[in-house]
């Protein structure tokens, strides 16, 4: 049985619109010797994926092509691998976070998209005709910031990458100017419940928790005078995610690790 293996998609696109938008993709170079840490102390491989097969990363966003080069870059990389985490780069992890892989067995790991339901109900909404008017359960719905995936799991990832490549024109109009509510994420979605991907929705929740401030994880119990946040306290990896302007995720991660960073060394 190979290792484990820890995609880290920390993609710093070229193109001025994004790396504006995106405040030059400082916050990866935060991001990473946090996973790079955490990976050390469990024995599992850390993997950046920071060149996309696709050089135009508008044109095929790097949240699409993730999913295609996963396991090819690894397996083209020698790596005899077991299971791979697919992590984005805009999260940090807790120092002492018990090792998930532990966790899982041959079922796709994927957490519930509960953050903003009015954009997850209009996205399926909006992709329904699409996909012929498909009973998409929206209590099934998942986020595509973490998975982890086993090589059972590799065909689904060939599908969807033939599924973009043959609907590029649609998925990309429906996307950019009638649904705009994400990228990959609601085909996605649809692809997997139309395939019956099985999917293990019990995995604990404190493992990946998403917009902080807006669920109060910035917050604390000041009525026992403790001033550590809650999201330090009682989870382990955090998303920096849905903030209104995009420059406060690179500030807020900073912070973080500013103030933690000690006890990864």
């Amino acid at each position: 049985m190979g290792k484990n293996v820890l995609f880290w998609v920390g993609i710093k696109s070229e193109n001025p619109h994004l790396r504006e938008k995106h405040g030059d993709f400082k916050y990866l170079d935060i991001s990473r010797p946090c996973w790079e840490s955490w990976c050390k102390k469990n024995d599992v491989i850390f993997f950046p994926y920071e060149k996309t097969t696709e050089p135009d990363t508008n044109k095929h966003k790097a949240t699409w092509q993730r999913w295609f080069d996963v396991f090819k870059q690894i397996e083209d990389a020698g790596i005899d691998y077991n299971k791979i985490a697919v992590i984005d780069g805009s999260t940090l992890i807790r120092w002492d976070t018990p090792n998930f892989f532990d966790l899982t067995d041959e079922r796709l790991v994927a957490f519930r998209s509960l953050e903003n339901l009015r954009w997850i109900t209009e996205s399926v909404d909006g992709y329904n005709d699409f996909f012929n008017n498909f009973d998409f359960k929206l209590n099934k719905y998942i986020s595509c910031g973490f998975q982890i995936f086993g090589k059972n799991h590799k065909k689904f990832l060939e599908e969807l990458k033939d599924f973009y490549y043959t609907n590029y024109d649609s998925i990309m109009d429906l996307q950019n100017n009638k649904v705009g509510k994400g990228t990959d994420q609601p085909v996605y979605n649809y692809l997997l419940q139309q395939k019956n991907i099985e999917v293990n929705r019990n995995f604990p929740p404190n493992y990946m928790i998403t917009h902080l401030y807006r669920f109060d994880w910035f917050g604390h119990n000041w009525q026992l005078q403790d001033k550590v946040p809650f999201f330090l306290k009682y989870t382990y990896i955090w998303f920096f995610s849905g903030f209104p302007n995009r420059g406060d995720r690179y500030d807020l991660m900073k912070k973080v690790w500013d103030g933690t960073k000690e006890n990864y060394k």
